[in-house]
């Protein structure tokens, strides 16, 4: 399945929502997207909204690591949000919540940010 990523911007915040696969293919568009906005705008979070992903694999890891590693050095955060149990199980193998932030919603993520 294709991916479909909608973004929107919130103060200092990207907010990105994933709805498919975020495979090879579809990591390179979403890492070139989020370095763009991130070098365009003053970024300091990014919410990824993972409630309808269906399938992450390694370079989709890969860009959330990258990510976090631009975003740290804004003293920034990377919150995960809304995970759907196949996911997160990938997630918690990957040991990505060691560098990001698990919020159970999105509203919950931007109450932990302060937005």
């Amino acid at each position: 399945m294709a991916l479909e990523v909608n973004m929107c911007i919130k103060q200092d915040t990207i907010f990105a929502r994933f709805k498919g696969d975020l495979d090879e293919a579809s990591s390179k568009d979403v890492r070139s997207k989020l370095s763009d906005l991130l070098k365009k705008y003053n970024i300091k979070n990014i919410v990824f909204n993972l409630q309808e992903l269906t399938f992450l694999d390694s370079s989709g890891i890969g860009m959330i690591i990258g990510r976090y590693n631009q975003i740290i050095e804004r003293d920034g955060k990377i919150i995960l949000c809304e995970i759907n149990q196949h996911i997160e199980r990938i997630i918690l193998m990957s040991g990505l919540l060691k560098i990001c932030t698990l919020r159970e919603t999105e509203a919950s993520a931007r109450w932990f940010l302060g937005l």
